[in-house]
């Protein structure tokens, strides 16, 4: 009960954030302009040719596409490790119905990306795909697999590293100026949001669905 009231809280503030800047975003605001130009101005002057090279590859390396690939490698794994497919079918149907929230978030918000880009990307800019799918991921490291993990020098590690990513791939967004920071922030707050909704979903769901998996089992064998 504690563990779900966690993720109700973390849900509702998240989701309040991200609706106060999609507003802010939807109007224009003068604050979150000023800051999304901030940003952009802090990083063009590391913009060179050697390492937009680099930075496009990690952007691929961490497209949702990529991501949902990954993902279902680490449901896989889960699968062999609980033996539980109920737990690696809850984290790819997570990863597959945020991707999908992102994609009719962007077509409400109809937000366009911005003028400059190094390489040019078409769609929407908010929220960013690419961030979204990367933090259900980070988030399914940290939650899933770090708490299994005994040396706590390793979880550390791991901890950092998967951090070290999301903010990576936000990065990779900025510097090729296929997003805003806005967009980049505002994707760290859906898939928080999202995230800890699914949590609350799979505390609620889990023994029904547990039981109509038995039930089947049962059913078919006779």
């Amino acid at each position: 009960m504690k563990k779900n009231n966690f993720w109700l809280v973390t849900a509702l503030t998240a989701a309040l954030l991200f609706i106060f800047l999609l507003i802010s975003i939807k109007y224009s605001a003068r604050w979150l302009t000023n800051l999304d130009t901030i940003f952009q101005k802090l990083i063009t002057p590391e913009v060179k040719p050697t390492t937009t090279t680099y930075v496009n590859l990690i952007a691929n390396l961490g497209s949702p596409i990529s991501d949902l690939f990954w993902t279902g490698i680490l449901a896989y794994y889960i699968w062999l490790k609980e033996r539980k497919p109920i737990n690696a079918c809850w984290l790819v149907i997570t990863q597959l119905t945020g991707c999908a929230v992102v994609l009719l978030i962007k077509e409400l918000s109809q937000r366009p990306r911005p003028t400059d880009q190094i390489i040019k990307e078409s769609g929407f800019s908010f929220p960013s795909g690419h961030t979204f799918a990367t933090a259900i991921l980070v988030f399914a490291i940290l939650y899933l697999i770090v708490p299994r993990i005994q040396d706590q020098e390793i979880q550390f590690v791991i901890s950092l590293l998967s951090s070290g990513w999301l903010i990576l791939i936000g990065f990779t967004r900025l510097y090729l100026r296929a997003h805003f920071f806005s967009d980049v922030f505002g994707s760290v707050l859906l898939a928080s949001c999202w995230w800890a909704i699914m949590r609350v979903c799979y505390s609620k769901f889990y023994r029904q669905i547990v039981n109509l998996a038995q039930s089947l089992t049962t059913h078919n064998s006779k």
